[in-house]
């Protein structure tokens, strides 16, 4: 056969999970202890739904206190206030000193913001209750379990973890080969249900690692799913496929491979002598049908796909008509 190089049309096969695109950490504001958790693993929730709750003992009381400050500095603002009308109208006719009058007013500024001190830690405490509530932000799905009822937890630890509902990503791996080819951000490919390959969407590559797994030398990716179906599931295994339209590859007959030194090679006619030599090359994959040579041969090279058991270097052989050989 006469070796032509083709456009990649196979694309790469890619296995992925199907993942949620926004993941949320819910904690409290306030540490305390855990006494109530409304939900687990896999529940189901809507936001502004209360999915658990600290001891509000210590908040409560708080609020009281508070409460009870607001309800003071109010007491002693209507008193001053009558001291203050009361200095305004002795002050003209000299019945009390300017100092008097003056500190009457001072006494009487300090009431106004004694009150508001006290009415913002009355507000702060009335959050404090509030906050011992840990309320979901939007609808998702839990996820993970990360504290349990009796745990006493910090301000800020993650008890929760919610995957939110809408997009879907797919988390997959990518080989060396395939992450050297250009343009691959922003690719949309086909992606397949694995247990069911007839519902398939699309997906864009959005996100690619920029270092390689240590252990599987790959690059871990995201995508995000366009309009899947409703059965491609968090968690659900996926197939994409990726078309690399920039790619050529020469493509060979299983038949036409042997070896040298223990590598691949194919006998390669020579267009002038007639005769073979043996051409080590490399191969890039295989198939059901052909192998996937990646180096080693060059366009227009003459290529034995049949006897190839039986030659031997600088044979000479007859090659069959054009309209014969393989293209």
């Amino acid at each position: 056969m006469v070796v032509q190089p083709v456009d990649s049309t196979a694309g790469e096969p890619l296995t992925g999970q199907v993942a949620p695109h926004r993941t949320v950490t819910l904690s409290f504001r306030l540490p305390g202890k855990i006494v109530e958790r409304s939900v687990s693993v896999g529940s189901a929730v809507h936001a502004g739904q209360v999915v658990a709750r600290l001891d509000e003992v210590g908040a409560t009381q708080t609020l009281q206190a508070a409460t009870a400050d607001v309800e003071a500095a109010k007491a002693d603002l209507i008193q001053m206030e009558a001291l203050r009308k009361r200095a305004v109208a002795l002050l003209p006719v000299q019945a009390i000193s300017r100092n008097e009058y003056d500190d009457v007013i001072r006494r009487y500024h300090t009431a106004q913001s004694t009150l508001q001190s006290a009415q913002a830690r009355m507000r702060i405490a009335q959050e404090g209750v509030e906050h011992t509530q840990l309320t979901a932000d939007s609808d998702g799905i839990i996820t993970d379990r990360l504290a349990e009822v009796g745990e006493v937890v910090a301000a800020g630890q993650p008890v929760l973890r919610m995957a939110q509902s809408g997009e879907r990503d797919i988390q997959f791996d990518i080989p060396a080969s395939l992450v050297r080819a250009t343009g691959l951000m922003g690719r949309t490919f086909s992606v397949c249900l694995d247990a069911e390959p007839r519902l398939c969407t699309t997906a864009n590559l959005y996100e690619l690692a920029p270092d390689a797994d240590p252990l599987t030398r790959t690059y871990r990716a995201k995508a995000l799913l366009q309009s899947p179906p409703v059965d491609m599931t968090l968690g659900s295994v996926v197939v994409g496929r990726m078309t690399l339209t920039d790619r050529r590859e020469i493509r060979l007959p299983p038949s036409a491979l042997t070896a040298q030194d223990g590598k691949p090679a194919v006998w390669v006619v020579a267009a002038d002598t007639s005769t073979v030599a043996l051409r080590q090359i490399e191969i890039a994959s295989y198939t059901a049908t052909d192998v996937l040579v990646s180096s080693g041969l060059n366009a227009g090279d003459r290529v034995v796909t049949a006897g190839v058991q039986a030659l031997y270097p600088n044979q000479k052989v007859t090659l069959l008509n054009d309209a014969d050989v393989r293209p």
